[in-house]
C-alpha cells in the first residue's frame, strides 16, 4: 500500500505556495435555519482556475526539472484537471497537450485552450480519453500526468488539509466528494494523520459509484457506464491508490442524485453568492438530502470542491438585455 508520510504534504504546500491561493472557509449562512449553524465551506471554487485540481498540477510540474518540463506533458481530463495543468504549465513555460472526452463542456474546452494548451477530443468519457493520451504521451515520449493516480498529484491535492487544519483545528467531520479518489484520498489521508478522531464522509453521485462499488468489492471495479451529469465526478473506475487510501482514510461514503446536486447548486448560488459545478455542490447535497446525520457534530466542513460552471449563457443573457 502507498503511504504518504506526514511531511510530504507539508512539503508540498510550501512548495506550491508561491503559484496556488490559500482559499477561504465560510460560515454557512443561516438565512432558512436549514443547516448546521456551525457549518464551515471551504472554498476551493475560488482557486486559481476554479478548483482543487491546480494543487496537485503544480506538485507535479515543479518536481520536474526544466528541461523535463520543456519536453512538454500530456494528459486527459473531465475537465477541472486538464484547465489546472495548462494553467501550471503556460506559468512554468510547459508545453501541454490535454485530452478531454466529448463530454466536456464547451466553456472548460474554452478555458483549457485560453492558456495555450493543445485540446484533443477523444471518447464518450473520460476513461476513453485517459487511455488515448496515454498512447500519445508513450508515441512523443513525454511524462503522462494522471488526473488522480500519481502520488505527486494526491499529495499536492492534500495540501488543502494542511490549510484546514490550521484554520479550523476543532473541525470534527469533513465531507469530501469523489471522482477518481485524488481529493479524498489526500486530503482524508493528512487530515487523520493530524486529527485522528476527525470523520471524513465521501460523496458519490449514484450515477456513477466507482470508489462506493470498488470498496464493496475490495478490488477496483469498472463501472460498465456512467449516468450523471457532474461530469468532473464521473470516471468508470478510481484506481489502485486512491482506493487504498481512501479504505484507510475515510469512514462512510454516501450517495447523492442529481436532482440533489442541482437543489444544492441553486442553494449555494441564492444563500451564499457561489456559482458552482455539481461536483462543488455534492458535500451540501448530502447534507440537505439527509444521507449524512450532520447534528452529531460540532464543527462540521464542507469542501465546495469545483466552480466551474458554464458562465457564458449569463454573459449572454446580459449582453442581449444591454443591446434591448
Amino acid at each position: 500500500m502507498t503511504i504518504i508520510a506526514p511531511h510530504l504534504f507539508d512539503e508540498a504546500h510550501d512548495r506550491i505556495a508561491p503559484y496556488i491561493r490559500h482559499t477561504p472557509m465560510l460560515p454557512a449562512p443561516r438565512l432558512r435555519g436549514d443547516l448546521h449553524p456551525n457549518l464551515q465551506l471551504k472554498l476551493e471554487n475560488t482557486q486559481v482556475t476554479g478548483s482543487f485540481k491546480v494543487r496537485g498540477a503544480f506538485n507535479t510540474l515543479l518536481q520536474m526539472t526544466a528541461a523535463e518540463r520543456a519536453r512538454g506533458v500530456c494528459s486527459a481530463s473531465g475537465g477541472n484537471h486538464g484547465v489546472a495543468l495548462a494553467y501550471a504549465a503556460w506559468r512554468l513555460g510547459c508545453p501541454a497537450t490535454i485530452y478531454l472526452p466529448a463530454r466536456a463542456t464547451a466553456d472548460r474546452v474554452a478555458r483549457v485552450e485560453a492558456w495555450g494548451a493543445t485540446v484533443v477530443r477523444h471518447g464518450d468519457v473520460w476513461d476513453d480519453a485517459h487511455v488515448a493520451a496515454m498512447a500519445y504521451a508513450d508515441a512523443q515520449g513525454i511524462p503522462y500526468i494522471h488526473s488522480f493516480e500519481a502520488v505527486q498529484t494526491i499529495t499536492g491535492q492534500g495540501t488543502m488539509a494542511v490549510e484546514l487544519c490550521a484554520d479550523v483545528p476543532d473541525a470534527d467531520l469533513f465531507i469530501i466528494a469523489i471522482g477518481g479518489g485524488g481529493l479524498i484520498s489526500g486530503v482524508a489521508t493528512a487530515i487523520k494523520q493530524r486529527n485522528p478522531g476527525a470523520t471524513i464522509i465521501g460523496v458519490e453521485p449514484t450515477g456513477a459509484p466507482s470508489m462506493s462499488v470498488s470498496i464493496a468489492a475490495g478490488h477496483v471495479i469498472t463501472l460498465p457506464g456512467v449516468t450523471t451529469f457532474a461530469d468532473t465526478l464521473a470516471p468508470r473506475a478510481v484506481s489502485d491508490t486512491t482506493l487504498a487510501l481512501t479504505r484507510a482514510a475515510v469512514d462512510h461514503i454516501v450517495l447523492v442524485t442529481d436532482t440533489q446536486m442541482l437543489a444544492a447548486m441553486r442553494w449555494l448560488w441564492t444563500e451564499s453568492n457561489q456559482l458552482v459545478e455539481p461536483s462543488g455542490a455534492a458535500s451540501i447535497a448530502a447534507i440537505q438530502s439527509g444521507a449524512i446525520d450532520i447534528k452529531r457534530y460540532t464543527t462540521p466542513v464542507a469542501i465546495i470542491c469545483g466552480g466551474n460552471a458554464a458562465a457564458e449563457p449569463v454573459f449572454q443573457a446580459y449582453h442581449q438585455n444591454a443591446k434591448d
